[in-house]
């Protein structure tokens, strides 16, 4: 995911320097406390010529003096002028743009359009953080984005229909109905393999992976998992989220995990061993091998923005992220689509897709009142310099600048598109195989042992 850049600004102002001036006391004859006592002076040519000279230097540091004040004089006329200035132009901003400068992004869609993501946001503002249907939330995002028209009791239908089609087989395979290891396994075939039941006439074929626009570019519904149930084809975003789904329909515990540009699934067996399930090309994954795509760096790892299970809480917040995500698609950047940012952050502050979302936000909002607003153009450096008028465009610079420092010291970094395509073929290697050979193994190994 890229995301639009930030400026530099050189805050400007102009600035009134008080002087501490020591006005010196100039001896005269008049005025003996100076220097030199009055009856030191005209006793002698000597003295005489001292007092000439002191005299002089004196009136030096006079006039000094009053130039110093007439230079901070002209600096304080110059700064009423200027603010005189400031004060016009904000005025004119005032009446073309009400009693302050808006900072809102008008909206490419219309009250009546955006009604369904309105729904949608309140519908997922109601669920419980620890305990809410994936399922349910999945289908209220991807239905939002499709204006209602979906049916959920056939999405519900197809779902509920799969986990009694793997409770069956689980039983054919006599597996542990309470094991988490069994559980997961048969999800793992499930998505994999051929899966048959004779007896009932069903077969199931693995889903593939859809490398045509798989992350949506030409079409965001590719993103959908109506889109992986209807066509048996999906990507890393659908088939994880379809994984947790069936995971919740058979009672298996597994989580959601990121790394960059991309999801997969994990989980634990009895003995609180993680397993990584790579379900784009339907391997088991080592953490190893996770971590030599070369983007995954050591902060990103302590602030455990990749490589750790998201809670229930983090999800939900993910699922908002998609909200926000299939809003911007349709209708652009707008003052709803902050809302949405905003209640992500709250429930998971460190969600660097949402932290990301939220810059470019921002940067947008920036560069719109900046541009249309102002007539200012933000890439222009000496334009730039004129936002120093406007308080809350400064504010709005800083926040910017505040974001995107939080995303660099989150530890992200950006993975080009080709660089993840190229990952994305790695798993196929024979390395990559081997070590899903071994992991299988160790499985079948576990189910014997189980068994006994």
């Amino acid at each position: 995911m890229k995301y639009l850049p930030t400026y530099l600004l050189l805050f400007w102002g102009t600035f009134c320097y008080s002087q501490s001036i020591e006005v010196v006391q100039i001896p005269t004859l008049e005025n003996p406390n100076g220097r030199f006592k009055k009856s030191h002076l005209g006793k002698n040519n000597v003295l005489h010529s001292q007092a000439l000279d002191e005299k002089q230097r004196s009136e030096k540091i006079l006039l000094n003096t009053q130039k110093s004040f007439h230079s901070y004089e002209q600096d304080r006329l110059r700064a009423e002028k200027e603010a005189k200035e400031r004060e016009l132009v904000r005025r004119r901003i005032q009446r073309e743009y009400g009693t302050k400068l808006h900072l809102e992004i008008p909206s490419r869609a219309t009250e009546e359009e955006r009604q369904y993501y309105r729904k949608a946001f309140e519908k997922l503002l109601q669920m419980h953080t620890d305990s809410f249907s994936v399922k349910k939330a999945t289908f209220i995002v991807e239905n939002a984005f499709y204006d209602e028209k979906q049916d959920f009791k056939k999405f519900d239908k197809i779902i509920k229909r799969t986990g009694s089609f793997l409770k069956e087989k689980m039983k054919e395979k006599n597996y542990d109905p309470h094991s988490n290891l069994t559980k997961n396994l048969i999800l793992f075939q499930f998505f994999a393999d051929t899966l048959e039941i004779k007896s009932k006439g069903l077969k199931h074929l693995p889903l593939k992976y859809d490398f045509d626009d798989y992350i949506g570019k030409k079409d965001w519904g590719k993103m959908f998992v109506s889109k992986l149930l209807a066509t048996g084809k999906g990507q890393c975003h659908s088939l994880p989220l379809l994984y947790l789904m069936l995971a919740d329909e058979i009672g298996a515990k597994a989580s959601l995990s990121l790394s960059p540009n991309h999801s997969y699934i994990k989980f634990q067996d009895e003995k609180k061993k993680w397993y990584n399930v790579e379900l784009t090309n339907g391997m088991f994954t080592t953490d190893t091998y996770i971590l030599q795509s070369g983007y995954i760096t050591s902060e990103a790892l302590q602030n455990g923005i990749y490589m750790q299970e998201l809670t229930k809480k983090q999800l939900l917040s993910q699922t908002l992220n998609d909200l926000a995500l299939g809003y911007t698609r349709k209708f652009g950047y707008d003052s709803f689509l902050k809302k949405i940012i905003d209640k992500s952050l709250e429930l998971d502050s460190k969600s660097i897709h949402t932290n990301i979302l939220l810059e470019n936000y921002l940067t947008v909002q920036f560069e719109y009142i900046t541009r249309n607003c102002l007539g200012i153009n933000p890439r222009n450096h000496q334009e730039l310099q004129q936002i120093g008028r406007f308080p809350e465009l400064v504010d709005l610079l800083k926040k910017i600048n505040e974001v995107q420092q939080k995303v660099d010291d989150l530890g992200y970094k950006t993975m080009p598109d080709e660089i993840y395509q190229k990952w994305l073929g790695s798993l196929q290697q024979k390395k990559q195989q081997q070590d899903d050979k071994e992991l299988k193994e160790k499985f079948r190994i576990n189910l014997k042992t189980m068994k006994n």
